[in-house]
């Protein structure tokens, strides 16, 4: 942008420097111009600014599994509360109002920040309500994406958003993930905000009006008004390997480091 400026200015590049939200000349603060306009300049000189950078978090002190995931080694959360109404008759849902806070560490860029979380709402109420793998005779019934539903901006309501700004010094500018997170407070809030609107559990998802009308017709009958799997199913794991990564030594075989087995946990 220096040089963009500097032939606004009509002075050598290198006599361009940037402070307080503008770029001037060196010799005269009073020639320049705010950053905002030098942006516009370098883009109509230049293009289309860009850069390349990274980001290495530092290595995650935790030592038991999920205690790294993802490219930052800190922890967001979030808090949904779903106002929605359910037609005891035919079971349908209908929303009213979605509020989601999410703790950003640091919002870097609050625009774009505020459409990831909303992203994740559409995302949670699309698992919530719609999205459903079924299959006839162990075929899939619908393969195709096209028929894989999900909510659009015709079927939302309004969504107030939250961001709750509590830096992180593990993350780049005190900043945390706001990826997947927010989607995941919405399906309980979904089930949560149908119980208290009927009075009945849906553990299975997604939360169909079927599912709501069997729930309902146990529920008249004085038995558990619930709809769903009754436990979690049993599942054997396997103790868990870890392998060092080429760059540390390691050659595709597991280490024998008892800190990282289950035991060690």
């Amino acid at each position: 942008m220096n040089e963009a400026v500097a032939a606004e200015l009509k002075v050598p590049a290198s006599r361009i420097v940037a402070a307080g939200g503008r770029m001037f000349d060196s010799e005269d603060h009073a020639r320049g111009v705010d950053f905002a306009k030098a942006v516009q300049l370098a883009e109509a000189k230049f293009g289309t600014l860009g850069t390349v950078g990274s980001y290495t978090p530092p290595k995650s002190r935790a030592k038991y599994k999920g205690g790294g995931v993802g490219p930052s080694p800190t922890y967001s959360f979030s808090a949904s509360v779903i106002e929605l109404s359910v037609d005891p008759e035919t079971g349908i849902i209908k929303l009213h109002k979605i509020w989601i806070a999410h703790d950003i560490g640091r919002a870097i860029n609050p625009v774009v920040a505020i459409g990831q979380v909303e992203g994740g709402v559409y995302m949670g109420l699309g698992e919530a309500l719609m999205e459903e793998q079924e299959f006839r005779l162990g075929v899939h019934k619908t393969p195709s994406m096209l028929d894989y539903k999900s909510p659009t901006s015709l079927d939302m309501c309004p969504i107030e958003t939250i961001l709750v700004e509590e830096p992180d010094p593990m993350g780049p500018f005190g900043a945390k993930e706001v990826g997947q997170g927010p989607l995941l407070p919405i399906l309980p809030a979904v089930v949560n905000a149908i119980h208290d609107a009927v009075g009945v559990r849906i553990d299975e998802i997604p939360a169909t009006p079927e599912k709501i009308l069997k729930a309902l017709k146990l529920k008249s009958q004085g038995k558990d008004g619930r709809y769903g799997p009754v436990s979690f199913p049993h599942v054997e794991y396997r103790d868990p390997m870890f392998i060092l990564p080429p760059w540390e030594g390691g050659d595709g075989r597991a280490v024998d480091q008892p800190e990282y087995t289950r035991k060690g946990v």
